[in-house]
C-alpha cells in the first residue's frame, strides 16, 4: 500500500482532538506522519495545543506549524507543503475514524490508476436518511430535499448541485461510487494535485465549502476518479468548538456559496433557477430556526435577511474574485 501523509488544521478544539489523534494512532494503515497546523489565534489555545501534541509523541510522528491567521483553506494549502509521500489525507480534529479507515481507502488507490481522491461514509449520514421519521423530521427532511439547502439522499450518484447540495446514494446500502465531491473532513487526495490546485487562499477562518471548490474543480477538469465508498466509515463530532457565530457563518456561508457558484456553474437560467431557489430556502429555514430558538428581535431577524442580500450588494468584486469586504467586516470572529 502506498504511503500517505496526514494534514489537519486546528482552530481550538483542544477538548476533543485526542479523539481524532487516538483514532489515527489505532488505524490498521498509519500515516507516514501527522502534520497539524495551528489556526489558533491566542496563545493559551497554542499552548495547550502544543501541550496535547506531546502526549501523542509515541505514537505517529507529529510535525507541527503555525498558520499566520485563522483560515482552514490556507492551513490545507500550509500543511500539504510539507507532504513528501504520494497520498494525503485531510481530517478535521472533531473526525473519529473507524481503525481500517485508510486501509479500506488505500486499496481504492492500489487497484485503480486513475483514482485521485477517495472518502468514506461518516456514519450519521445513516440516521439522518432514516425513513422511520416523525412528522416533524419529515417535513425538515422533505424541505430540504425541495429547495436543496444541505444535503441530497437516495440519488444514483454524488454529485453538487447548483444549489452547493452535495448527494448522497442510498447509504443504508453497502456502495462504491465515483463522486463528483470529496471532503477534506476525512478525504485522501494525490499529492501530485496539488502541483496545479490549491485551496481558495481568500476564504478565512471556517472557510465554508472549500472542500467543494477544490474537488468539483477536479472533476470539471476530468483529472481522474474520485470514489466514495461506505467500506470506510467515519463519525463526525459535530462539536460548537472551532467554529464561527451563527450571524458570522450566514454571511461566510452566502459569500462563499456565490463565490463558488459563479467560478464553477455555467450562467444558465436552471442553474440560477437552483441556486436561488436555495438561497429562498435558506432564508426561510433561518428565519423559522431563530423564531424556534426564540430569537426573534428585530435586530437579529434583519441581519438574518440582510446576509442572505449581502453577496448581491457585493457581486461585482465577487466575479472580480476579490472577497476582501468579506475579510474587513467578518476577520475579528
Amino acid at each position: 500500500m502506498k504511503n500517505f501523509s496526514l494534514v489537519m488544521p486546528v482552530y481550538l478544539r483542544n477538548d476533543i482532538i485526542h479523539y481524532s489523534l487516538e483514532s489515527v494512532n489505532k488505524q490498521t494503515k498509519k500515516p507516514y506522519e501527522i502534520i497539524i497546523v495551528d489556526n489558533n489565534t491566542n496563545i493559551y489555545e497554542t499552548k495547550k495545543l502544543k501541550s496535547i501534541i506531546e502526549t501523542f509523541q509515541n505514537g505517529v510522528p507529529i510535525r507541527y506549524f503555525k498558520s499566520l491567521i485563522n483560515s482552514g483553506a490556507q492551513a490545507r494549502n500550509l500543511g500539504v507543503k510539507y507532504v513528501t509521500t504520494e497520498i494525503v489525507a485531510f481530517l478535521d480534529s472533531d473526525v473519529i475514524l473507524e481503525e481500517d479507515y485508510y486501509e479500506q481507502l488505500l486499496t481504492l488507490f492500489d487497484s485503480s490508476p486513475d483514482c485521485i481522491a477517495a472518502q468514506g461514509l461518516d456514519i450519521d449520514l445513516i440516521k439522518i436518511s432514516n425513513k422511520n421519521r416523525n412528522l416533524f423530521e419529515n417535513l425538515l427532511y422533505q424541505f430540504e430535499q425541495f429547495f436543496e439547502t444541505s444535503l441530497l439522499f437516495e440519488k444514483t450518484h454524488p454529485y453538487v448541485s447548483p444549489s452547493l447540495a452535495i448527494s448522497h446514494p442510498d447509504v443504508s446500502n453497502d456502495f462504491v461510487l465515483k463522486s463528483e465531491w470529496i471532503s477534506t473532513c476525512a478525504g485522501m487526495f494525490k499529492t501530485s494535485l496539488f502541483k496545479k490546485y490549491s485551496f481558495p487562499s481568500n476564504f478565512i477562518t471556517y472557510s465554508n465549502n472549500e472542500y467543494l471548490m477544490f474537488s468539483y474543480s477536479l472533476f470539471l477538469n476530468r483529472e481522474g476518479d474520485m470514489i466514495y465508498t461506505s467500506s470506510a466509515k467515519y463519525k463526525d463530532l459535530q462539536t460548537s468548538s472551532g467554529r464561527i457565530a451563527h450571524l458570522p457563518y450566514l454571511y461566510q456561508l452566502q459569500t462563499y456559496d456565490t463565490f463558488i457558484f459563479c467560478r464553477l456553474f455555467s450562467m444558465n437560467i436552471s442553474n440560477i433557477f437552483v441556486f436561488i431557489k436555495s438561497r429562498i430556502g435558506l432564508l426561510i429555514y433561518n428565519i423559522l430556526k431563530s423564531i424556534y430558538n426564540r430569537k426573534i428581535n428585530p435586530f437579529y431577524l434583519i441581519k438574518v435577511i440582510h446576509s442572505s442580500i449581502y453577496p448581491l450588494l457585493h457581486l461585482k468584486e465577487i466575479i472580480k474574485g476579490d472577497l476582501s469586504f468579506y475579510d474587513v467586516d467578518f476577520s475579528d470572529f
